[in-house]
């Protein structure tokens, strides 16, 4: 006969279990109580989700080059489903991304496992990732970097699982190469700085493989990058090819070499002293530099200063075909940074060191209900939140690099887990590194949370039990 009751304790007192139905509860709350604000970014895919409803994606090549296509076809699909049943295509759009949301709870789970942290820790990941203001906010917004959350840990996984198969069969590698170059096509099909952090962080994946020193793994390594960089290409010239043939620009999104100037002729500017220091107070956020130095000034260091100089420049350049405007606009950047590139530089690291301030309960782009509005306003949550989730990313970050520098000359060549978040690392860094380029908003660092939340975790448990093994 069956248990009600004891099949309810046995589900329900699993934490993890217990965990996804609060994460549950809590967005379907939301759902019911909050809206996505339509401003900026969200405007943009907006129209061009109803540019492929209404007009197919001829229109949308033509009117090009648009911005990455993946999310706005998230969008496009949404608006059908709202028309057939009548109802706002911003139910249907939170709905998957709530979705994606909880596929990345799952996947992230897995990722735990591996790692082998204890259920009680991995609970708690879970539920952070279910009720992170930025992540939540992510979810419940029309910005695209939700979509990426599944796809790069999926990627990151499928890695892992790579670099385990190479002393295995070539059929196995080359199976696990195709099926990661599409995941990661897809990534930078929704976010396109992708197309460059990927080849950075295989770079390294390479050169880790020379420190294994068996000609073997070697050998696999490179037939696997072979695979995983011809069809990624591959995938990308096609895509780019489309963009060609209707609006005659080879590139997959209309924001980078604008946005890359805009950055950089920003960070060129006369650097004071109070500029500098302002630069420093911009780090942890937006809200500490203005309480220091008012309103004004910091926004020198916002992204509204970069986008002005990056359009300025663009209205310059209006009478050259935008093929010649971009590969001017990248001239132009190049010739700044020699001017002074010890500053530049600086400014770089100054950026980069934003890498750690990814929380947050006020990005916006979302109508909150009244309750809700009040704690993330409320100066100790606002805050301390925000710092506690840096202090524990960045002593995460060390802990792990300190760790795989005590380990260098063995992690390697192990099959264990730590090669997973060597990997993850190497993606961050990679990550970073790009978006310091251009400018580091804490928007733009989510993509890359839940692998923050995975090295917190395997730091928190592995520090626990080094304590207590010394005990």
């Amino acid at each position: 006969m069956y248990d009600f009751r004891k099949n309810f304790r046995k589900s329900f007192g699993n934490p993890i279990n217990l965990v996804f139905v609060v994460s549950v509860l809590y967005w379907i709350y939301l759902i019911l109580t909050s809206r996505m604000v339509i401003v900026y970014d969200a405007t943009a895919y907006e129209n061009l989700g109803k540019m492929i409803v209404d007009h197919g994606w001829v229109e949308f090549f033509k009117s090009g080059p648009n911005r990455e296509p993946f999310y706005p076809a998230l969008i496009a699909f949404s608006m059908s489903l709202g028309k057939v049943f009548g109802i706002s295509y911003q139910f249907f759009q939170t709905i998957i991304q709530l979705l994606f949301l909880f596929l990345t709870q799952i996947l992230t789970l897995r990722i735990l496992k591996i790692l082998k942290i204890n259920n009680l820790l991995s609970a708690l990941t879970i539920l952070y990732l279910g009720i992170s203001p930025a992540i939540v906010n992510s979810a419940l917004s029309l910005f695209s970097e939700i979509a990426t959350y599944p796809l790069i840990l999926a990627s990151m996984l499928l890695i892992y699982k790579s670099w385990l198969s190479f002393l295995g069969t070539k059929f196995r590698i080359i199976l696990l190469a195709i099926v990661t170059s599409l995941l990661l096509v897809l990534i930078v099909l929704n976010k396109g700085i992708f197309e460059f952090v990927i080849p950075v962080f295989f770079v390294f994946f390479l050169s880790s493989a020379f420190f294994t020193r068996n000609r073997k793994v070697i050998f696999n390594v490179f037939v696997y990058l072979l695979v995983v960089i011809g069809f990624f290409y591959l995938l990308l010239f096609s895509y780019k090819s489309v963009n060609v043939i209707f609006n005659g620009s080879f590139t997959v999104s209309n924001r980078g070499a604008w946005s890359l100037y805009g950055s950089t002729a920003r960070r060129m500017e006369t650097l004071t002293k109070e500029r500098f220091l302002t630069a420093l107070a911009y780090v942890p956020g937006e809200g500490v530099c203005q309480s220091i130095f008012g309103e004004e000034k910091c926004r020198f260091w916002s992204f509204w200063k970069a986008d002005e100089l990056g359009s300025q420049k663009v209205s310059e350049l209006s009478n050259m075909p935008s093929e010649a405007v971009d590969n001017t606009l990248v001239v132009l950047t190049k010739q700044k940074v020699m001017k002074n590139p010890g500053q530049y530089f600086l400014l770089f690291s100054v950026e980069a060191s934003k890498m750690f301030f990814w929380e947050s309960t006020q990005i916006g782009y979302v109508m909150y209900p009244k309750g809700l509005t009040k704690i993330f306003t409320w100066i100790p949550i606002k805050n301390g939140l925000r710092l506690i989730m840096a202090f524990l990313t960045l002593l995460s970050v060390i802990y792990l690099i300190v760790l795989f520098w005590r380990k260098r000359m063995d992690f390697l060549k192990l099959e264990n887990p730590l090669i997973f978040l060597y990997f993850s690392l190497l993606f961050i860094f990679s990550s970073v590194g790009f978006y310091s380029i251009f400018i580091i908003i804490a928007r733009y660092l989510l993509p890359i949370v839940p692998l923050y939340l995975i090295i917190i975790a395997y730091a928190i448990q592995d520090i626990y039990l080094s304590v207590f093994r010394n005990k």
